[in-house]
């Protein structure tokens, strides 16, 4: 697969030379480079698929701050969901875009989840107590005695013996034939 890096501002210019190729808009994510090189931190990254030409894929740097890069959604409509998606989880404003709303979390969230400087345990997890479980088949209990059912040294239940060299059954019937 073909890797390329191209600045927010000829983005767009870049994608319509894409499409006009024979260019499908396959994926397009946010990114957070934040300790991974030098430069700007947050790329959005497409990939493409070309019916002769096979893959492509395109990180485009993020300007400003925010972090700011032209929208694609007039030229694929497929971008639509997915910049709103790099816009609500990294803040990544795309600029033009239709309507840039969030679309995973809440209206009134605060901050961007997969930015990653974002703290971990901002929302406090309250842990329901869950219901007693019944036991009722073999292997579930950690004493022979819960499973109500006679068990072997590893705790399994007594499944029918097999005889090796027959078919599951055919000992059985085997033994009813002769009698």
């Amino acid at each position: 697969m073909r890797s390329g890096w191209t600045m927010a501002g000829n983005w767009r210019e870049r994608a319509r030379t894409l499409k006009d190729e024979g260019w499908w808009l396959v994926s397009y994510c946010g990114l957070d480079a934040l300790g991974l090189r030098g430069g700007s931190r947050f790329e959005a990254v497409a990939q493409f698929r070309h019916a002769t030409e096979g893959h492509r894929c395109i990180h485009v740097v993020a300007e400003g701050d925010p972090p700011t890069i032209p929208s694609i959604a007039a030229i694929w409509p497929t971008a639509n969901w997915m910049e709103r998606e790099a816009y609500d989880m990294f803040g990544i404003v795309f600029e033009g875009h239709p309507a840039l709303t969030r679309i995973l979390m809440p209206d009134d969230w605060e901050g961007w989840p997969l930015r990653k400087d974002y703290g971990v345990g901002k929302v406090t997890v309250e842990f329901v107590p869950q219901p007693f479980l019944q036991i009722d088949a073999p292997g579930q209990a950690s004493e022979t005695d819960g499973a109500g059912r006679e068990v072997d040294r590893l705790g399994q239940s007594g499944a029918p013996e097999r005889h090796w060299g027959t078919a599951p059954g055919a000992a059985d019937t085997a033994h009813e034939g002769s009698k």
